[in-house]
C-alpha cells in the first residue's frame, strides 16, 4: 500500500509540480518581456494551475516539504501589500538571490516577501483588477525572482521529496528511514489527513470567518482564489485515503479499512464528499462569504469537523488495531 501511494500519488503529483512552476516560470517571463492583457491572463492561470497541485500536495505535508521548511518558503500568508510596496520602492536589488536569503522559517516579515502570494499581488493587484500596461520595472524585475525562486523550491522538493518517498516512506524500518514501521507510516498518512483538515476548518477558512470577520487574513485575497484553495487541500486528502490521483489508482487506506470493516470506509469516503462538495455551497468569493454566506460557511466548517473527528477517532485507531508489524 504504501509504495502505490508513493508511484500512484506521491511522486507522480510533485513531478507535475514541477512542470506547472516551470510554466508558470515561463509565463510570467513572457509577461516581463511583452506586459500585454493575454500575456497577463495567461501568467494568472499559471499561477493558478501551480496552485491546484501545491494546495492538493497540502494532504499530504510529509518530508522535506515540513522539514526542509519548502512550505514556508512558497507559501507564507497573510501577505501585507504595503511591506511589498516598501520593497519595491527601496534600491535593493529585486532577484533571485536576494529571496533564497529571506529563509529564516520563524520570519514571516521576511517569508511573506517570497513565493506564491507576492506573485499573486503583482498579478493581481490589490484590487484584483491590475492592467498590464501598469508594470513597472522594478515590479517585473520582482515578479519574474518570484516565479524563478518558487521553480527552484519546486524542483528541488521534487528531487527530496521523491527520494524520501521512495527511500523512507515506502521502506519503513530499513535503514535511513525515518518510520520504523509499516504501522509508523501508514498513520503519519492518517495524521496528515487529520492535520489538512486541521489547517483548513480550524485555520486558514475560521480566523478570517470569526466575527466581524477580516478579508484582509485569506490565504488568496488578491485573485480570490481561496476557495479553490481550500478544496483542493481536501481533495489532496481525498486522494491520500483512496490512493488516487488523474486517472491512476492504487491501493489506498481505503481499502486497509475495507478489509475489516466496510462501513467505516463507506462513512470516511461519505464525509470526504460531503466536506469537498459542501465548498460550491460558497458562491461568491471567500473574501465576501465570510460576511454574506455565513450559513454556507459554517456548512462547510462543520462539514470538515465532522471528517476530521471520524479520522481521528476511528481511522488512527483503526491502524493502530490491525496494522501489527
Amino acid at each position: 500500500m504504501l509504495s502505490d501511494f508513493v508511484n500512484v500519488v506521491g511522486n507522480p503529483l510533485y513531478t507535475d509540480f514541477k512542470t506547472k512552476a516551470a510554466a508558470l516560470n515561463t509565463a510570467v517571463q513572457t509577461l516581463s518581456a511583452t506586459p500585454t492583457e493575454a500575456n497577463l491572463e495567461a501568467a494568472r492561470s499559471a499561477w493558478k494551475a501551480v496552485r491546484v497541485v501545491w494546495e492538493q500536495s497540502e494532504g499530504f505535508l510529509l518530508g522535506p516539504v515540513d522539514y526542509d521548511n519548502y512550505d514556508p518558503y512558497m507559501d507564507t500568508w497573510p501577505t501585507d501589500h504595503n511591506a511589498m510596496e516598501s520593497l519595491l520602492a527601496s534600491s535593493q536589488t529585486l532577484d533571485v538571490n536576494f529571496l533564497a536569503g529571506l529563509d529564516d522559517p520563524e520570519s514571516e516579515t521576511e517569508l511573506t516577501l517570497r513565493g506564491f502570494h507576492p506573485l499573486e499581488y503583482m498579478l493581481w493587484g490589490v484590487a484584483g483588477n491590475r492592467q498590464a500596461s501598469t508594470f513597472t520595472t522594478r515590479e517585473k524585475q520582482y515578479m519574474v525572482a518570484l516565479a524563478a525562486d518558487v521553480l527552484n523550491n519546486v524542483t528541488a522538493l521534487e528531487t527530496k521529496g521523491n527520494t524520501f518517498f521512495t527511500n523512507e516512506l515506502m521502506k519503513p524500518a530499513t535503514t535511513g528511514s525515518r518510520y520504523e514501521s509499516k504501522h509508523d507510516a501508514l498513520e503519519a498518512l492518517a495524521n496528515a489527513l487529520i492535520d489538512i483538515c486541521k489547517e483548513v476548518g480550524e485555520g486558514k477558512m475560521v480566523e478570517p470567518f470569526l466575527l466581524p470577520g477580516d478579508s484582509t487574513i485569506t490565504e488568496s485575497p488578491y485573485s480570490h482564489n481561496s476557495v479553490v484553495d481550500f478544496k483542493n487541500n481536501i481533495i489532496g486528502a481525498r486522494n491520500v485515503y483512496l490512493c488516487a490521483y488523474g486517472s491512476a489508482a492504487g491501493k489506498g487506506l481505503s481499502d486497509l479499512v475495507k478489509a475489516n470493516n466496510a462501513a467505516l470506509d463507506q462513512e470516511i469516503k461519505q464525509k470526504f464528499e460531503v466536506a469537498i462538495n459542501s465548498f460550491d455551497g460558497i458562491t461568491t468569493t471567500f473574501e465576501q462569504a465570510i460576511y454574506t454566506q455565513r450559513n454556507q460557511v459554517q456548512n462547510t466548517l462543520d462539514a470538515l469537523a465532522s471528517l476530521k473527528e471520524s479520522i481521528d477517532t476511528k481511522l488512527v485507531p483503526y491502524i493502530q488495531q490491525y496494522i501489527k508489524d
